[in-house]
């Protein structure tokens, strides 16, 4: 085989990438999910985590919702953690508490790190490493879904959004 800018090449002309880029993105993609998950009707809530948060009073919530119906529309979240719970997105560069998140039928809302998230306010506890934390989302039809949100490091949970 001879090489070819970094490849291998090998019989006809074909390119073979260096198996340790190929193991090491083999490994992430095919890594298990860490966070939380559930399921109400057509609603799936995946990769639902919260890193560890450095404040004592908030912390922020990231996760992936699937509609596998038709038009629907995040309009309430709570958790027992927290006084209030909120959408949170990028406002003339700052983060603020935005209205009710449209998810697209037959689409995904991902919420996660440096974009749109979940801001639990008004902790009622502290919440660490280890802790799981319960949070109910409420859509306009009627779906209710609750999920057991594992709290991670930082980097764990933003690992959950590649």
């Amino acid at each position: 085989m001879a090489r070819n800018a970094g490849h291998l090449t090998g019989v006809r002309g074909l390119t073979w990438v260096p198996l340790a880029i190929t193991t090491a993105a083999a490994a992430t993609a095919c890594r298990p999910s860490r966070g939380g998950g559930a399921t109400a009707g057509t609603i799936a809530i995946s990769h639902a985590v919260i890193p560890s948060p450095d404040s004592p009073v908030d912390a922020s919530a990231f996760l992936q919702i699937d509609n596998h119906g038709s038009d629907d529309t995040l309009v309430f979240a709570e958790s027992p953690a927290a006084n209030a719970v909120a959408v949170h997105a990028l406002v003339a560069g700052q983060m603020q508490p935005v209205g009710p998140l449209a998810i697209p039928g037959g689409g995904s809302v991902r919420l996660e790190p440096g974009h749109d998230h979940l801001m639990l306010t008004g902790l009622r506890r502290t919440i660490a490493k280890g802790d799981t934390v319960t949070l109910t989302l409420r859509f306009s039809s009627g779906a209710q879904v609750t999920v057991k949100v594992p709290v991670l490091t930082y980097t764990d949970a933003a690992s959950e959004f590649p």
